[in-house]
């Protein structure tokens, strides 16, 4: 296998999973508490993940990773993408 291919594969797996964890703590983000009482602002360690600060520092460094990922897909993938659009537009010319 080609190191390009490779490479688009690892760079797939990590896009996949880093999706999947920005998506189940921005759920668990979503429906955890907050406020007064709900240990909001109170973090024991960066792997208590019961506190919601550090649910939300998880979520961010996720969902950035995340941003990256995507925009490394695209540089692998640029080629083929202006390929597909430049036959969607000569094929709707006809």
């Amino acid at each position: 296998m080609r190191l390009k291919i490779k490479l688009k594969v690892i760079v797939d797996i990590f896009l996949l999973l880093a999706m999947i964890i920005s998506a189940v703590t921005g759920v668990l983000l979503l429906l955890s508490p907050s406020g007064p009482g709900t240990r909001a602002g109170i973090s024991v360690s960066l792997f208590d993940f019961t506190s919601r600060s550090s649910l939300k520092l998880f979520h961010d460094w996720s969902s950035i990773l995340l941003i990256i990922l995507i925009v490394f897909h695209l540089m692998l993938n640029w080629n083929i993408i202006t390929r597909y659009i430049r036959s969607v537009f000569v094929v709707s010319r006809k």
